[in-house]
């Protein structure tokens, strides 16, 4: 497995992580697209437990898992889940925390970009941090932009209310399934927002509801600049944004291809832009108004800057106003298809340089230069996009289990309008199966309890080239509540097993092992091997209750289900290993007896 490189959304990442002392309550996010990498870097961070990569161990994965069990839920879009070239197994319990919004993409799509999470702490009451910006949580390294707020509820300076946020709160947390969706927004719309230094919060621009439009009007006042910044554009919204402000002073900065392609097509929508900009297109999958393949491949350092940020900047007389989140210049985006949010705040000097690093960092193009320029050949992709959208709208997949035995059922008999195409589907830790042809049942298999999941893997592929992802469909009946339990224990390996009930026995401040949380036991075992293993003792344990009387309890509760799990389901453990765990058993028994009435 090679090294993996630091993120560059880890800045992102690090603005989630809960305060000394604090942890998580509740965690909703919204984004158009996922990858479970990006899933499980986000788990971490809330548990303040990810490294500088986008990761931690695999026993700060199984903390993550069990701390926010309930607390935290992902909405996306409908089948708009990355699928990696290797899905780690122990991914698969991650479909806990992701729930499908079911737009029909044809029309409207799920694309907002929000973090809303609470923190409980030793102070009085709790701390809300509310993120609204263009980031979905995947691996990108395109440039994204976003800010961050924090809500108390108690009034301070630099504080104000924030209109609008308990109906956004109550919509996520509905669409999350939660029961306490208006409590929520009750108490979000009571508190206290603060800006970041510098800057002034002006308002929400909630565009989340069925035909709800962001409108498209400029901030009242003096403006003397327009700077708009979008990867993705349309004729109809460019064309409107282009009478934005005083001639001569419109700066567009998008991607090359979208440029392009509306140079081609409508060129008189850039005519109103004094300045014309381009960088590279969003990585594939980022985006509802140009997809491609939904893979990445997080090795190639070699591609250029891409732009991915959302921003419509106004420079005023005395200040920059500026709205920044989810919504590219598009009609779909501004007009009331898209589910859509915006903030809209004032900003000075920071802000200005970094819109100026931004716009400088991009390439001067021309219109001329544009029309001149022949847009790229996509409609072999254009064409498999059309059957993933039709395909995703057609079916209401559901994975039927008996026992370990796993069968789709699409919900109709399914074929693909396309000839030329080929689908081809699976459980995400299984092999996929080409669809036999008009049909609603395909047996998947069997699938032992710690790789059962509810995610499935689906691949259309023609002569133009492949498109993958997964989904997060209905398992019926449920999964067996057992099910992270039996999938950590066969993952953890004995080792990680030791260094986690260590770590929780000494407050979690340990230093956790056990490797990366995706590396897989039997690859990582020997590497694993190779480090001093130190295991627990019984004066381990007699020491960290010492420290602190209430440690053993805390741990006691999950070690007896723990090691029964790992000796049912650890396929990978030897011999040894499983003498190891019953030694260990018995010394916990030891400490037990003496530590408990």
């Amino acid at each position: 497995m090679s090294e993996r490189q630091a993120w560059p959304g880890q800045a992102y990442l690090d603005e989630l992580r809960p305060k000394r002392g604090a942890s998580v309550r509740l965690a909703l996010f919204a984004t158009y697209s996922v990858d479970v990498s990006a899933v499980a870097a986000t788990l971490l961070a809330l548990i303040g437990r990810n490294n500088d990569r986008g990761s931690g161990s695999a026993v700060d994965f199984a903390q993550a898992i069990d701390s926010l069990r309930g607390k935290v839920r992902i909405l996306i879009q409908r089948g708009r889940i990355a699928k990696p070239v290797a899905l780690p197994r122990i991914a698969g319990i991650l479909d806990q925390f992701i729930v499908e919004q079911p737009h029909d993409e044809e029309h409207r799509s799920w694309h907002p970009k929000i973090a809303l999470i609470a923190y409980d702490g030793p102070g009085a009451g709790s701390i809300w941090r509310l993120w609204i910006g263009s980031r979905n949580l995947t691996r990108s390294r395109a440039f994204d932009a976003g800010v961050l707020i924090e809500g108390a509820p108690r009034r301070g300076r630099g504080r104000t209310r924030l209109a609008g946020i308990g109906k956004v709160a109550r919509r996520l947390a509905a669409d999350a399934g939660r029961t306490d969706a208006d409590a929520v927004a009750s108490e979000v719309e009571d508190l206290w927002w603060e800006a970041p230094p510098g800057y002034v919060l002006r308002g929400l621009i909630d565009g989340l509801a069925d035909n709800v439009g962001l409108g498209d009007a400029p901030p009242p006042g003096d403006i003397r600049g327009v700077t708009v910044v979008s990867p993705f554009l349309a004729p109809g919204f460019v064309t409107k944004a282009g009478r934005w402000g005083p001639d001569g002073e419109r700066t567009l900065v998008s991607s090359m291809p979208a440029l392009v392609a509306l140079a081609n097509g409508s060129p008189a929508a850039l005519r109103g832009f004094s300045r014309l900009l381009a960088y590279a297109a969003p990585e594939a999958g980022s985006e509802d108004e140009a997809e491609t393949d939904a893979g990445e491949d997080d090795e190639d350092e070699g591609a250029p800057l891409s732009l991915h940020a959302k921003i419509y900047s106004f420079a005023m007389a005395d200040s920059e106003v500026f709205r920044v989140g989810s919504a590219n210049a598009t009609d779909r985006a501004w007009w009331g298809r898209n589910s859509e949010i915006m903030v809209e705040l004032a900003g000075g000097d920071d802000f200005r340089r970094g819109l100026d690093f931004l716009v400088g960092s991009a390439t001067p193009v021309t219109l001329p230069d544009l029309t001149a320029t022949a847009p790229t050949d996509t409609s072999a992709m254009d064409a498999l996009e059309r059957s993933r959208r039709e395909l995703t709208m057609a079916w209401s997949p559901v994975l039927l289990r008996e026992g370990e035995a796993f069968t789709l059922d699409a919900g109709v008999e399914l074929s693909l309008s396309n000839p030329d195409h080929v689908l081809e589907v699976g459980h995400a830790n299984a092999d996929r199966i080409t669809w036999p042809g008009r049909t609603r049942l395909l047996v998947l298999g069997d699938l032992p309890l710690s790789y059962q999941s509810g995610f499935i893997q689906i691949r259309l592929h023609g002569a133009g080239g492949a498109l993958s992802w997964m989904q997060r469909v209905e398992v019926r009946p449920d999964l067996e509540p057992g099910r992270d339990l039996a999938a950590l224990a066969c993952h953890m390996g004995l080792k990680a097993f030791h260094d986690w009930m260590r770590a929780m026995l000494n407050g979690d401040l340990a230093p956790a092992g056990g490797g990366d949380w995706d590396e897989t036991f039997e690859v990582s075992s020997a590497r694993r091997e190779m480090r001093s293993f130190d295991r627990l003792t019984l004066e381990d344990i007699l020491s960290a209750w010492a420290r602190d009387r209430a440690s053993f309890g805390r741990v006691d509760r999950h070690f007896a289900p723990y090691v029964d799990a790992m000796l049912r389901h650890g396929q990978a453990l030897s011999d040894a290993d499983k003498a190891d765990l019953r030694e260990l058993s018995e010394i916990w028994a030891m400490a037990r007896s003496r530590l408990t009435p």
